[in-house]
Order: C-alpha cells, then sequence, then structure tokens
C-alpha cells in the first residue's frame, strides 16, 4: 500500500475549518493512564460527551448502534453524541476548546489532526494501547496507523475513505452509453461528462459529471493527482498555476460553460449533485452516497479505479475521519475503552459496512471486499491513494486556490490570470508569515 500523508491545516476565515498548531503533552497523557491503571477512575459510573461530523440518518444511525453495544459491554459508563453537520464542525468544535467545553470524545477529519495536535488538545493513546498490549495495533494497515501519529505519539485512530469513480448506470443507459464501461482515460472523463449531461432550454437539468464550484479543491484535486500534480509542493509554496494546472482548470470551466456542470458547493448540507442524482459521474466514497445507493439501487452504481491519467496514473483522493480523545478528558481510560471499542473487528466493519467507509484493519479486508464492487473498488484504490500534502502553509494554499476557482468558473478573470494571481497572493502571505 502505498502512504498516505496527513496534511497540515490552519483556520481560514472565510470557510469552516479548524485552525492549526501547537504541541501535544504525552507526560501528561501517560501519568492518566497511570491514575486509571490504579482504579481512580473504574469505580465511578462516567459519561462521556461523544461528538461527531455528520448527520445524515445512516451514519448517525450506525454510530448509534456502537453506542448501544458499547453501553451493553460497559454498563458503568455512558456515551453521550452530538450530531453536527461537516460545515459547522471545525468552528464549533474550536469554539468548544477555547472555552473548555470540548468533548471528552470527537471526530476530526483527515487532514485535521496534524495541524492541531501541537496546541496540546489531544490524548496521546499511546500509554494505554502500550498498557493493554493492543492486538489492532498491528492489525492496522501501517500507513494508516501512521496518519494518527505525531512525534512518538497515537493522537487519533483513523476511519478512512477514498475517491474512486462512480457513475449511474441507468444515466449511461439513457445517453446511449454501456453501462458497465465507465470513462478509462483523463481525456474520456470530459468527453463523457458532455454526453452525459441533460441540458433543456439553457438550462442543466443533469450535469455529466459533479465538479463542485465552489470550496471545490477536492473534485479539482480528483483530476490534478490523476496528472500526477499536486497543487503545493514539497516546500508548502504553490503550484496551482502549473501549465498542468491551468489546462485542467480550462477544461473544468469550459464543462460549466457548456452546462456539463451544476454549480455547488463542497460542503453544501443537502448533498452534491451526485447524491442528489444530478450527476452521472463522480469522484466520490461510497460512504458519501450511502443514502442514493438505497433509493436508486446498487444495481444502478458502478464503481472502479479513477481512470489513468497520461502517465497512467490512477491516484484517488484519500479522506476520513479520526477518532481522538482530547487530553484534558476527565475520563482518559473510559474515553480509550470506547475509542477501542469502535475499531474492534466486529464493530468497524459493521460500521464501514453501513457508512461506505474502509475498515482500516488487514485481517478485514477478505470480508470487506466480498461485500460488493463499491468496497472492492474502494479497496484497490487504498494501492494509490494520496491525501493532502504535510505543510504548515495548507490552509493560505488552499485559500488561494478556492478564490482562484471560483474567479475562474464565474469569468471575474480568465483560467489562467485567476490561476497565476491568486498563487502570486499566496506566495505573498507565506513570505510574509515567515
Amino acid at each position: 500500500m502505498k502512504k498516505v500523508t496527513l496534511g497540515l491545516a490552519v483556520v481560514l476565515s472565510t470557510a469552516a475549518i479548524l485552525s492549526a498548531c501547537s504541541s501535544g503533552n504525552s507526560e501528561s497523557s501517560a501519568s492518566s493512564a497511570n491514575a486509571s491503571s490504579n482504579g481512580t477512575e473504574k469505580s465511578e459510573k462516567v459519561t462521556l460527551k461523544f461528538w461527531y461530523p455528520g448527520t445524515d440518518e445512516i451514519l448517525t444511525g450506525a454510530v448509534t448502534d456502537v453506542i448501544t453495544k458499547f453501553e451493553q459491554a460497559h454498563p458503568d459508563i455512558h456515551v453521550e453524541p452530538t450530531f453536527i453537520p461537516w460545515a459547522d464542525y471545525f468552528q464549533k468544535l474550536t469554539v468548544a476548546y477555547s472555552g473548555g467545553l470540548q468533548p471528552d470524545v470527537h471526530g476530526l477529519g483527515f487532514g485535521q489532526l496534524i495541524s492541531t495536535v501541537n496546541q496540546g488538545k489531544y490524548l496521546d493513546l499511546t500509554p494505554y494501547i502500550q498498557k493493554d498490549q493492543w492486538a489492532g495495533e498491528k492489525d492496522f494497515f501501517p500507513d494508516i496507523l501512521e496518519a494518527g501519529q505525531y512525534k512518538g505519539g497515537q493522537y487519533g485512530l483513523l476511519l478512512p475513505e477514498i475517491r474512486p469513480l462512480a457513475w449511474r448506470k441507468d444515466f449511461f443507459k439513457e445517453a446511449g452509453l454501456d453501462p458497465e464501461t465507465p470513462p478509462k482515460t483523463f481525456d474520456e472523463i470530459f468527453d463523457f461528462a458532455e454526453k452525459l449531461k441533460v441540458v433543456n432550454g439553457g438550462t442543466t437539468e443533469r450535469a455529466g459529471i459533479d465538479i463542485q464550484t465552489s470550496n471545490g479543491e477536492q473534485s479539482y484535486l480528483s483530476l490534478l493527482f490523476l496528472l500526477g500534480e499536486d497543487f503545493y509542493d514539497t516546500d508548502g509554496n504553490p503550484t496551482f498555476d502549473s501549465p498542468k494546472s491551468i489546462e485542467l482548470v480550462q477544461k473544468m470551466v469550459d464543462l460549466y460553460k457548456s452546462g456539463a456542470i451544476i454549480p455547488s458547493n463542497q460542503q453544501q448540507i443537502n448533498g452534491t449533485p451526485f447524491q442528489n442524482s444530478q450527476a452521472a459521474i463522480s469522484f466520490t466514497s461510497a460512504q458519501g452516497i450511502a443514502e442514493l445507493r438505497k433509493t436508486v439501487g446498487e444495481e444502478n452504481i458502478g464503481w472502479a479505479l479513477p481512470p489513468a491519467g497520461p502517465e497512467g496514473e490512477r491516484t484517488a483522493l484519500m479522506l476520513g475521519t479520526f477518532l481522538t480523545a482530547a487530553q484534558k478528558t476527565k475520563h482518559p481510560e473510559a474515553a480509550w475503552e470506547f475509542i477501542k471499542f469502535f475499531f474492534e473487528d466486529d464493530n468497524v466493519l459493521e460500521f464501514t459496512t453501513k457508512t461506505g467507509a474502509i475498515p482500516p484493519l488487514q485481517s478485514l479486508k477478505d470480508d470487506y471486499v466480498k461485500l460488493g464492487p463499491a468496497y472492492a473498488a474502494a479497496f484497490e484504490a487504498l494501492n494509490d491513494a494520496k491525501g493532502y500534502g504535510a505543510s504548515g502553509n495548507w490552509a493560505i494554499n488552499v485559500k488561494y486556490l478556492r478564490l482562484a476557482l471560483e474567479e475562474a468558473y464565474n469569468g471575474i478573470r480568465p483560467v489562467e490570470e485567476a490561476l497565476k494571481a491568486n498563487a502570486d497572493l499566496a506566495r505573498e502571505e507565506i513570505e510574509s508569515a515567515k
């Protein structure tokens, strides 16, 4: 499996994204573990406050099922869940930490954990893993386990999700295309999008492809990775004004102008066009369209690795949700028991099967893959997956990339000018921050 890297993020003033940076306290974690092992917590009946991002019924139901099973196995621990929309989640979590009202256990999006682990907010799970000689540590895919590590500490365990290609077979049939044959090359993505769009009276009724036009870096990255590029380099300097990126964004804008893309926001609460049966192709996770699969039928949705880029790259975008605990929780032992329970074989398999996330345990691969083509495609895509690259400049680059894309889509500036001007602004801000 190719190594997956967690990105560094900081708060954007224009988006609900969690802010960056500070430092964990493993000594405090270790002493908490020792106190718990001496029995100071075990004699108490405790309540754990648990926050999780997402509010759709399938997700909340799957989390609630885990909680129910946990409370049955641990009658001395009550878990109080709170579900918050993704668009609001990190802002609310930041405010809660600032006010000392943070939950005991909570989720963190991929790319968020390392950006804030320096702040000493999160519990180092290492002492608890070692004390229990937790078998899950060796069963985890090593690179996925490492994604939650920082300076020798384990600050989160990841429930990964990945973005292979999904398509609507019924829409392919309507367009006269073979429902079993998705686009196989980079250029075919754009050809298929034009053939699959439905436009009446100048209004797009159905997009050929689901590419978000606001806060849309994820769909952009799913395409850019196929070109073998990223939107910033290993030093954190912006590269989204490269010739390949300019050419890609021009293709995306051309699709938008032709009606093959419906305007949408990556963070909109009511779901993306593909989730709402308003697009024929998408780079998406089974987790993201779990409800759609129920309403239109699994048989109408196809799954495959991303189409090959010009050099053969089939790199899929990797995201996911971490489970972590607050460093200042009054119940560290109970918090660890809950996180550990979540990742027990049967529990994590049941949760990922319901939600479309991927079980991070190697022992569950065969059980998961046999469930269907979506699961098999997701696991296969793990072999060539990429997340946000580690950089303290992540937030600056994302901010200006988003501005560049929105300016290009809305005709505020020509594509090349929008990308170059905003990349220059990113460089200036990075330089001034040194």
